[in-house]
């Protein structure tokens, strides 16, 4: 009998676990934390161990496997001690992967657009009429779709950590949206160990698949020539190359097909603004060519889904607006370029913008002239403001720290002169955690506060 261990009991720890107890294996859940209540109920009903507050491991020289929660870094000790003991350490959908049938696997990786792009892409499948789900980081483990409701293309958001322990998955169509610094803590701080784990996306395809990337990233350039996929056809999306599978020109994408027609989506008509969503969208739309989707976006069908689609929640998302200033939701901004590209939608002179939290080796001088030209108040919501403050203090504009989003809105209400046409902009550039459960939750606070500021 197999022995699956099961490292962290959140959503793809927990989906693991009930696969491998479907699968017949023999399953332990270990978490280093406490489990939930509810965590503890449905592992009890279904009778799988499991320990918490710490990695006892029994029998681990007995595992087949461990399955890795995202979250703990591959230097961790429990880690090291499963590669020890000679037990192969696998992400939750590299575990699933093999277990998907027929069904058809899509991987979608980026710095930034991963989750817009994600949602977009099986929406748009959804409306051609074919049976996707969006899963994986977007917060619906493939596991979960196998064991409660499976699909016929799991178009699945991938995370660097996730990539990082998948050998063995082949995406019939893989996607790299950008690479930008981000969660270089965990990679040594090096950009190049960051954008090879973003590679993984392409391993294993075949002369069958397809892989999309950004043709203006150079970081996506040097990845492919240290690491470049040999077999699968190559369909790229570019706002500088009009050669390109798909090109934006500003207006209009203006996408290839594999039959050789082309087909034009009339951006302007869209709800999603700015040229990162049109990149999103080329994105999405190449993903569909590749999965053989043709004829629907001759005949109205995508382009009617594109205009009806209204972006995902936490990213731009409009909060609310109060005696003319708007508030904008973007916790998902959780590096620094998702905040640069929220900014460079903002009124220049106009932006009150919340900016900190957990820092991931973030360097703010990249933002610090767009800041400059669109920030009136700086308010740094996090427990650590120093490095903030050593960058923008030399702005001619107040900052103030914050401990949390009530006393964030109080300076927004009280110390601050605002009226029509200023935005108040959530766009952190860093991860919620010195405050926040995670960005969901630093989000909802957001418009929490927003909605008891209309009630007033």
């Amino acid at each position: 009998m197999e022995y699956t261990i099961v490292l962290g009991g959140g959503e793809s720890g927990l989906w693991s676990a009930l696969l491998a107890k479907r699968l017949g294996h023999r399953v332990l859940l270990s978490d280093s934390r406490t489990l939930t209540p509810a965590t503890k109920e449905i592992l009890t009903k279904r009778e799988i161990p499991f320990e918490e507050g710490g990695h006892i491991l029994p029998d681990l020289e007995k595992a087949t496997r461990a399955v890795k929660s995202p979250g703990i870094p591959l230097d961790a000790e429990v880690v090291l001690r499963c590669r020890a003991a000679g037990v192969e350490v696998v992400s939750e959908p590299e575990f699933a992967f093999p277990h998907i049938g027929k069904s058809v696997f899509v991987g979608i990786t980026g710095s930034n657009g991963k989750t817009t792009t994600t949602t977009l892409t099986a929406y748009l499948l959804r409306a051609s009429g074919r049976d996707a789900v969006a899963c994986g980081n977007i917060g619906v483990s493939v596991a979960r779709c196998l064991v409660q409701d499976p699909h016929d293309i799991y178009v699945t958001e991938l995370s660097s950590f996730q990539l990082d322990n998948m050998e063995h998955t082949r995406a019939h169509v893989s996607a790299l949206l950008n690479i930008t610094p981000d969660h270089l803590d965990r990679y040594h701080h090096s950009l190049e160990e960051y954008a090879d784990a973003k590679g993984h996306v392409f391993r294993n395809q075949t002369r069958e698949d397809f892989h999309v990337y950004n043709l203006d990233d150079p970081n996506i350039a040097a990845l492919l020539s240290r690491i470049p996929p040999r077999l699968s056809t190559p369909l790229t999306f570019s706002v500088k190359d009009p050669s390109t599978t798909a090109y934006f020109d500003g207006r209009m994408i203006s996408i290839l097909m594999l039959s050789g027609r082309r087909v034009e989506i009339d951006f302007d008509k869209l709800l999603l603004k700015g040229s990162h969503n049109a990149q999103n969208v080329a994105a999405a739309c190449l993903i569909l060519v590749g999965l053989g989707v043709e004829d629907e976006f001759f005949d109205g069908r995508i382009q009617s889904a594109l205009e009806s689609f209204t972006g995902i929640e936490h990213r731009m998302e409009p909060a609310g607006t109060w005696h003319g200033v708007k508030f904008i939701n973007d916790s998902k901004a959780t590096n620094i370029d998702s905040t640069h590209y929220a900014l460079g939608a903002m009124p220049d002179g106009h932006t009150v913008l919340f900016l900190g939290g957990t820092d991931k080796g973030n360097d703010y001088n990249d933002i610090f002239d767009l800041v400059s030209k669109k920030a009136k108040a700086l308010i740094y919501l996090t427990k650590d403001s120093k490095k903030l403050h050593a960058t923008f203090d030399r702005l001619p504009i107040p900052a103030y720290d914050a401990l949390g989003m009530e006393e964030a809105f109080e300076i927004v209400t009280q110390k601050l002169s605002l009226g029509e046409g200023d935005v108040v902009l959530l766009s952190p550039a860093c991860a919620s955690f010195d405050l926040y459960k995670n960005y969901e939750h630093r989000g909802k606070v957001f418009k929490d506060c927003v909605r008891r500021l209309l009630r007033e």
